[in-house]
């Protein structure tokens, strides 16, 4: 059996397999809301509709018809002065909003949170970063995002920058105030520009908050950010790869992010993706608010049941996105990783286990049904582990214990220098004092613990040492644990 083989046939088993899906993307695999909105088609015959660029079907690299029809409808829904359709996926809208709002060899300010995509768009850009640091919360071992505080003080330290980024949602559904950083930012005449790559339904709930008379604005579009990068595949309900770039004031010229977004996006975009996103935006044009209404029910529920199961944990906060529901029954001994082994034999399938957590990224495809089996589920698990009395030994490293995880914040920050420009490959136990090279990035959720131009800490060789002995994936480590670090 050949690889292709193989994931042909695991994705067929996987879709039939009937597993509750609390993970991207946010269609959950139903096409229901696509057949009962006219889309069945895009469904049931792919390959009839996959083509390129002929008659009648429009350019992305310049669109002037139906795909410039679904780039308006989605400026109209948002607020947007301006939409660019991405189908690189968010990272496609970072790498061209970046170097849109810096020249090349400027300045950016950025929370150390945010995805390695923009990473790669200092280094195309020649850019240099300037980090504000997230704040944290330490009793849940929690990252936060950057604060306006952190971001009008690099503001003051470094006045030649010439726009700040910040992550909004990130990717536990903590959000930032972005009303306050975008003030901030607009008196010292900055734009701001907004990864909202978890966000993209925001704007539905606001205008059903208002609706309803409650005075929830949480949308960087309706909080005053410049330009807004979505990822409509991840809760709503376009195909992965998909997402949508909002240009939201002339402090960035439109027609500069259009060019950059040609630079990094395929000249052979797939019109499935493109009539994925035209479905999303007419779907969600007829029927966002509805939608929203059921999703927020059902979310509330879930919480409000879940406080009967015994010895369960959910983080709920102000600053919360509820649709990222984060459990933990660390309290009757179960890690996050062995309550996710636990859910998958209940044929639950959440986003991801991160220390004492699982996080159920919920969606616009996620039905009633799929809170109820995923409530049963826990009410069983913790059954049958609250008469264990359980009580869980930190495992021995040899080095450290397991590191406060949710976000990855070291107990240090690091010194930073220039980002090198020349690099050579190290053992990562040799590595202490040297300048990194390439951001050294958890996956998941792909922010970065260290970034490029920083001091390599003998505390960031230990918990990257520790996450791999504990299987996780940390991009920027290869497989004889080596890494990049300036000559």
């Amino acid at each position: 059996m050949n690889e292709r083989e193989s994931l042909n046939r695991y994705l067929e088993s996987y879709g039939l397999g009937g597993s509750v899906r609390f993970h991207m993307p946010g269609h959950k695999g139903r096409r229901s809301l696509y057949d009962i909105h006219g889309f069945g088609s895009l469904t049931r015959e792919p390959f009839a509709m996959d083509i390129t660029e002929i008659p009648g079907a429009d350019n992305l690299q310049q669109p002037r018809g139906v795909l410039r029809r679904i780039m308006d409808g989605y400026a109209a829904q948002y607020g947007a002065e301006h939409t660019e359709l991405l189908v690189n996926g968010s990272t496609a809208g970072l790498l061209a909003a970046v170097p849109a709002a810096v020249p090349r060899g400027g300045k950016l300010i950025l929370g150390r949170d945010a995805h390695r995509a923009v990473h790669g768009a200092l280094r195309l850009g020649a850019i240099q970063p300037v980090y504000a640091e997230p704040a944290f919360d330490s009793v849940e071992g929690l990252a936060l995002p950057v604060t306006p505080e952190s971001i009008e003080h690099q503001l003051y330290q470094h006045p030649d920058a010439s726009a700040v980024l910040i992550t909004s949602p990130n990717y536990y559904g903590i959000l930032a105030d972005v009303e306050r950083i975008a003030r901030v930012c607009h008196v010292f005449h900055k734009p701001l520009i907004v990864d909202q790559a978890h966000g993209a339904h925001l704007i539905y709930f606001d205008e059903l908050a208002e609706r309803e008379g409650r005075e929830e604005r949480r949308a960087a579009e309706h909080l005053g950010a410049d330009l807004v990068v979505n990822s409509t595949h991840k809760t709503l309900l376009s195909l992965t790869g998909t997402g949508i770039l909002n240009i939201c004031s002339e402090r960035v010229p439109a027609e500069e992010v259009a060019a950059k977004l040609r630079l990094v996006q395929t000249t052979s975009p797939s019109y499935l993706a493109m009539a994925s996103l035209d479905a999303n935006e007419r779907i969600t044009a007829a029927s966002g608010l509805e939608i929203a209404a059921r999703w927020e029910e059902d979310v509330r529920r879930f919480y409000e049941k879940a406080k009967g199961i015994l010895g369960l944990e959910i983080i709920d906060r102000p600053d919360l996105d509820r649709t990222k529901i984060n459990v933990s029954l660390r309290k009757l001994g179960l890690t996050g990783a062995e309550l996710e082994q636990e859910l998958w034999r209940h044929h639950i399938i959440s986003e991801l286990s991160y220390g004492d957590f699982v996080l159920f990224m919920t969606g616009a495809g996620n039905e009633r049904s799929d809170y109820e089996h995923a409530l049963e589920a826990l009410q069983e698990i913790s059954w049958a582990h609250a008469g264990e009395n359980r009580t869980r030994a930190p495992k021995q490293h040899g080095r450290q214990e397991a590191p406060k995880y949710l976000g990855m914040k070291l107990e240090q920050p690091l010194e930073q220098e220039e980002i090198p420009t020349s690099y050579e490959e190290l053992p990562l136990y040799l590595a202490e004092g040297r300048v990194l090279y390439d951001a050294l990035i958890p996956y998941p959720p792909g922010a970065p613990i260290a970034c490029p131009g920083e001091v390599i800490s003998r505390e960031l060789i230990d918990t990257v040492l520790w996450l791999l002995d504990e299987d996780r994936s940390v991009i920027g480590v290869d497989e004889e644990r080596c890494i990049k670090v300036g000559k």
